[in-house]
Formats: structure tokens, C-alpha cells, sequence
């Protein structure tokens, strides 16, 4: 079987699917020992109260071995004949609980690329809370190949690469690359004249290509046009086996934090609107620089209306000394450019909202998220999100290209002719905005801040979607809509014909989606939108249970409120689903995704019966039970299984 891959100057490029198999995942969830201190809130009223955990500091840990040896300990007891190198330890006692553990199987120290172990610890017990294991017990390194052992350096993996693909037809001259060592076994490498900005990154591992069989390759990941692709080149073949585009592309649409976009809202003017604890030199300011335009630590905000995409080039919108970014708009100008500078503004400060509203979430520097410069000496820093509008590069179309911690993530705008009359753009339309920002999000935090392979599977691409759909959604919580209040994604710039199939609603007349819609016929094949829409139908109903059952605050991410002796309902729904992100194995499935969701409830909520059976209730009601099942085949047909069994102690709540 052969896919044709259609990245710039190689579209008529046949590769083979074997090198992207995945083992399959071993996921497990441990029972927690029952501690009097576990949870942090607590039932008052209508309310979540947030209390102390003041018997933290006497609590004594089952074993004395830290996170790390605790994973050592898992991983020699379980798979004692499976090489592992360790890829990210995030063990923060001042963000969570829980430390979580990514390590990747590995061949004589270099990491097999399709595989992942991620290991949830208890930092106060010691115990483990949940694993997902994706490996290949019996996998060894290819010894048939013709070439056998002879060495391919990293050099000759360029020249191969442009020779199978056609990158460019200007000649390469290897004496002008210059090579560097970065970190996790990365090399940079500069002089390279078919990427976007002459470098590209490299790492030699291997990759499984059966359940038994391993290739050695040169991992090369390169801005091409205006995607960023991760190519393997094999050592034993030499030659290309396999092309992966990272970048998310959005053909929907999205504007002010609350409101959807420009068309549904008027403007307002708000007045250093950052949260300091989260950004605390505001938003236009790095350790080194202070800016008067459309950059500063978390994000810079550029146009490309030439097309020639060079960032040095191009221009950020200047507000004056007075930083004064109150521009005209004017809604009959045919091209976006008209409004280019009150585009520039709406998408500087929903971006940095979303910085400092995931921050407040979880999304923290040292899980990887967005930042110049990192404050806190956690993850790596120098991947601010480069914004680029009104961007001639493409058309009807948003995206975000997230590679690993340190690199900065890309979002294209790009112009919106769908719609009869003047173009529209995604700049004023904060639903795709936000959903492409979440794209990164979820990027960064499943599998851990230095990996960009586990959300690459079916399902995990359609819960990819998902999440950034939901976030669209959550993110626009207000006192005037309800569960059943229809929300159609995206409808700025795009019509009724080109969005989403459902909007997003509980009303099941107007959205009915289950579970097995992700079933599909023999010659037929797995529909990531369609998974998307029931993914996010799904968070939508957890969200809406709790938000009505508990004190809410919509205006919770539009202010610096530190000092609530409550957490609001909105506001741990959307925690829980980021801090299930962190937990869930690499390449999830809907069930798993669940299941760390659940998992990350535990840890916030204790013994809360009330609120854990809400969100089950919230997964059942669209086929996620307790007992629905997974992928199977049936006469050639795959199938999703449906079951709205809630556990027994829940079924008080059920309306």
C-alpha cells in the first residue's frame, strides 16, 4: 500500500506506510492508597472550595526512591529485556502531586521513534497512579539490508533526502553546512537552501518498521514552504521511508477573548490586560529587549501580505511609544490588508491571553509551553509562537506548526474568500485562533515538552481536533448561553457548507453524535473531523454538567484572581481536561483519553462522589461508559461500541 504525499515540490513523491507503525498500547491505571489529605477541594453549597493540605509535610512516601527510580524500578520489574532512554521528567513539587515520567524504547542508546512509556507517580505516597507502555518486546535492528552496516553520515542523509524528494533543484554544496549540537541528541544544522530559514534539525534514531524490526535513520525536521516536515532517512536502505507533515491545518473559522469574532461582537479597549504572575514583564518585554510593536516574551505578530514569508523582512505592527494599539476597522474593505493593523492587535492580545490562560491551566514552563525566555528556570525557552497574517502564502486557511520544546510554533492566517462580498479574516475570528493556539497546547503536553510523535495516530488526531474545538468552545463561556445553546464553530469565514457537520450543543436533536459514529464500513476509512465532533460533544457535556450543578465565574480568565477561596466549576473542567493531557499515554485513544481525565480528577478532587459522577454521566450520555468498547473489526467493518453505564454509586446524579 502506498500514499502520495503533496509537500511542496515533491507531491508526486510514493512512499510506503511501513515505517509508521505503532505497537500497540498497554495502558493501566493502579489504585491510589486512600489518603485523608489527598483532596484539594472540597463540597460547600454550590461551591468547590479550595482548601490546605497541611499534613503534607508528614506524610512519608512508600518507598524512599525518587520519581525517576521509581520508573527505573517499574520498567526493570515489567519489561527487565527492553532498552529505554529517559525523554522528559516532569517533577515539579510546586505545580502538581504527580510526577509524570516519558521515556522512549531505545537500540544502543538511540531512541526508536514510534515507541513511548510514559509512568504517573504519587509524590506523596510513591505509588503509581497510571502507565501507558508502547513498545516492541521482540524488536531488533534490520541485518538485511543491502548496504548492510556501512555508516551514513549526516550529510549524505541531506543529499539523499533532496535526491528522493526534490527539495530544490539548486545544487547543494555540503561544505557550506555547518553542524551543532543541541539538546536530546539534536543537531542543527545551518547552510541548508531548501528550508524557510537556511537550517534544519536532525537526530539519528531508529524507527520500528514490523513488530520485530528496526531501521536506523536520520530524522531530519525542516520549515518547507510553508510546512514544517519531519522526513526519515534510512541508514540501511538509503533512502526515504517516511514524510510526516507536523503543522495543523484548520479550514474553519474565528475574535475579542469571550466573543467568537468580529461579526458577532464590537470592540473593546482594555488596559494592560495581562496577569502578571504568568507573564510578569507584560507582554511586551523579554530579559533583553522592550518593544513598542507586535512582539514581546510569550509572542510576535507579523504580516506576510507579499508572500515572500521572510520574517527579517516583514513587518510588526508599531503602537507608538505609548504602546497605543487602537486602530480603525472598517468591515467593507475588499482585501485583508485594509485592516491589517486592527487584525495585528486582536491577534497579539488573544494569543496572550491564551498564554497566560493555559498557564493558569497547567500549561507551564516547564510542560513546555511558549515563552522567549522561561522565568522559572524550568523546559526550555527561545519558542515564543511567531504569528504571521494576512499571509499570501495560502488561502482559505489557518494553521500551527509545533515541533518540540525550544522551537518556536508557527500560526499562519491566511485570507478567507468563502463568503460572497469583501475577504474575511481569521485574525478578528477567535475560534480558530483559538483552536489552532490549542493545537500546540496539546501538541507540547501529550507524551511530554520533547517529543512531536504521539498524536499521530486515528484516533488521537480526531481528539487532536477535538480539544482545540473544545477550548473554542469553553473558552467563550458566558452568563447568556446555556448547554443547549447551539454553537457553530468558525462561521466568520465559512459558510454553512464548508464548517463543522454538528454544532456544538447537548440539544441531541441538533447534534446527535455517539461514540460508535467513529465505526466505519470495509473501504472506508477513519474520519478525524467526525472524531473531532464527537470528541468535543463529549467535553462539552462534562463541562456543561458541572458548570450547572456548581458556582461558575466567566469572567474567571479575564482578570488576575489569585486569591479565590474557590474554584470555580468552569474553570476545573478545562484544568482537568489539560492535566489528562499530561497523563495520557502517547497516541491515545478515546478511552484512554477518558481514563487520564478521570485519573486527573482523583488527584484534584479526593473523595468527591458528586463531582467524579458528574463527568462520568457527561461521558455516558454520548456512549463513553464505563463499559463502551473499543476499535474491533466485524465482517471487515470497524467498529466503535456505544454503553451509557455510569458506576452504580452515580446513578443518584443522573437527571
Amino acid at each position: 500500500m502506498a500514499c502520495a504525499h503533496t509537500f511542496g515540490n515533491f507531491k508526486n513523491f510514493q512512499i510506503k506506510e511501513t515505517s509508521v507503525l505503532f505497537p500497540e498500547t498497554n495502558y493501566n491505571i493502579y489504585e491510589r492508597p486512600e489518603l485523608e489529605t489527598r483532596s484539594i477541594i472540597r463540597e460547600k453549597d454550590d461551591e468547590l472550595e479550595l482548601i490546605e493540605i497541611g499534613k503534607r509535610r508528614v506524610l512519608y512516601k512508600r518507598s524512599d526512591l525518587n520519581a525517576t527510580e521509581i520508573a527505573k524500578q517499574f520498567m526493570e520489574q515489567n519489561y527487565p529485556n527492553v532498552e529505554y532512554i529517559f525523554k522528559s521528567i516532569l517533577d515539579f513539587d510546586d505545580e502538581s502531586d504527580i510526577a509524570s515520567i516519558h521515556l522512549a524504547q531505545a537500540i544502543n542508546g538511540n531512541e526508536i521513534s514510534n515507541t513511548a512509556i510514559n509512568i504517573n507517580i504519587d509524590k506523596l505516597s510513591g505509588g503509581i497512579i497510571s502507565t501507558g507502555v508502547s513498545i516492541w518486546e521482540d524488536i531488533q535492528p534490520n541485518v538485511n539490508s543491502a548496504v548492510g552496516t556501512q555508516p551514513m553520515d549526516l550529510k549524505e542523509a541531506i543529499i539523499i533526502a533532496n535526491d528522493n524528494l526534490g527539495l530544490t533543484t539548486e545544487p547543494i554544496d555540503i561544505n557550506n553546512f555547518t553542524i551543532e549540537p543541541m539538546f536530546n541528541g539534536y543537531y542543527k544544522v545551518k547552510g541548508i537552501n531548501f528550508s524557510h530559514d537556511g537550517s534544519l534539525m536532525a537526530r539519528k534514531i531508529y524507527t520500528g518498521v514490523s513488530p520485530t524490526r528496526a531501521e536506523q535513520i536520520w530524522e531530519l525536521t525542516a520549515e518547507i514552504d510553508i510546512d514544517f516536515i519531519v522526513i526519515s532517512v534510512s541508514i540501511d536502505s538509503r533512502s526515504v521511508i517516511q514524510i510526516h507533515n507536523i503543522t495543523h491545518h484548520a479550514t474553519y473559522k474565528v475574535v475579542p477573548l469571550n466573543m467568537p469574532n468580529i461579526g458577532n461582537s464590537s470592540r473593546s479597549t482594555y488596559t494592560d490586560p495581562y496577569i502578571e504572575i504568568f507573564s510578569p514583564f507584560g507582554w511586551h518585554k523579554d530579559y533583553t529587549h522592550t518593544y513598542y510593536d507586535t512582539r514581546g516574551n510569550n509572542v510576535h505578530v507579523v504580516e506576510n501580505s507579499d508572500g515572500n514569508d521572510s520574517i527579517d523582512e516583514n513587518v510588526y505592527i508599531n503602537g507608538g511609544n505609548s504602546r497605543k494599539f487602537e486602530f480603525n476597522y472598517n468591515d467593507g474593505i475588499e482585501k485583508v490588508e485594509g485592516n491589517q493593523q486592527a487584525a495585528a492587535a486582536n491577534v497579539f492580545y488573544i494569543t496572550n491571553m491564551l498564554h497566560d490562560m493555559y498557564y493558569k491551566l497547567g500549561f507551564t514552563e516547564g510542560y513546555g509551553n511558549f515563552q522567549h525566555d522561561n522565568f522559572t528556570g524550568k523546559g526550555k525557552d527561545k519558542d515564543q509562537v511567531i504569528v504571521i497574517i494576512s499571509d499570501r502564502q495560502g488561502v482559505n486557511n489557518a494553521q500551527m506548526s509545533t515541533g518540540v520544546d525550544g522551537e518556536s510554533p508557527k500560526l499562519r492566517l491566511y485570507p478567507f474568500n468563502v463568503i460572497d462580498g469583501p475577504e474575511r479574516d481569521p485574525s478578528f475570528d477567535n475560534e480558530i485562533i483559538t483552536h489552532e493556539y490549542t493545537h500546540g497546547v496539546s501538541q507540547r503536553l501529550t507524551g511530554g515538552p520533547d517529543t512531536i510523535e504521539c498524536l499521530k495516530q486515528e484516533e488521537s488526531q480526531g481528539l487532536n481536533e477535538g480539544w482545540s474545538d473544545f477550548f473554542a468552545n469553553a473558552f467563550q463561556f458566558r452568563n447568556n448561553r446555556n448547554r443547549n445553546t447551539p454553537l457553530y464553530l468558525f462561521r466568520y469565514v465559512l459558510d454553512e457548507e464548508h464548517g463543522r457537520q454538528y454544532p456544538i450543543t447537548s440539544d441531541t436533536k441538533k447534534n446527535p453524535l455517539m461514540y460508535s459514529d467513529l465505526s466505519y464500513e470495509q473501504g472506508e476509512s477513519f474520519n478525524v473531523y467526525k472524531a473531532c465532533e464527537v470528541w468535543s460533544v463529549m467535553l462539552h457535556e462534562v463541562f456543561w454538567n458541572v458548570v450547572e450543578k456548581y458556582r461558575n465565574d466567566p469572567n474567571f480568565f479575564l482578570k488576575d484572581n489569585q486569591n479565590l477561596n474557590y474554584a470555580p466549576s468552569n474553570f476545573v473542567v478545562m484544568k482537568m481536561v489539560i492535566d489528562g493531557m499530561k497523563l495520557q499515554p502517547c497516541n491515545p485513544t478515546f478511552i484512554a483519553a477518558r481514563d487520564s481525565i478521570m485519573t486527573a480528577l482523583q488527584n484534584f478532587n479526593g473523595n468527591n462522589t458528586k463531582l467524579t459522577c458528574l463527568f462520568w454521566i457527561g461521558f455516558s450520555k454520548r456512549g463513553l461508559g464505563i463499559n463502551a468498547k473499543g476499535k474491533t473489526i466485524s465482517n471487515n467493518n470497524v467498529i466503535y461500541t456505544n454503553d451509557s453505564s455510569i458506576p452504580e454509586e452515580c446513578e443518584t446524579y443522573r437527571n
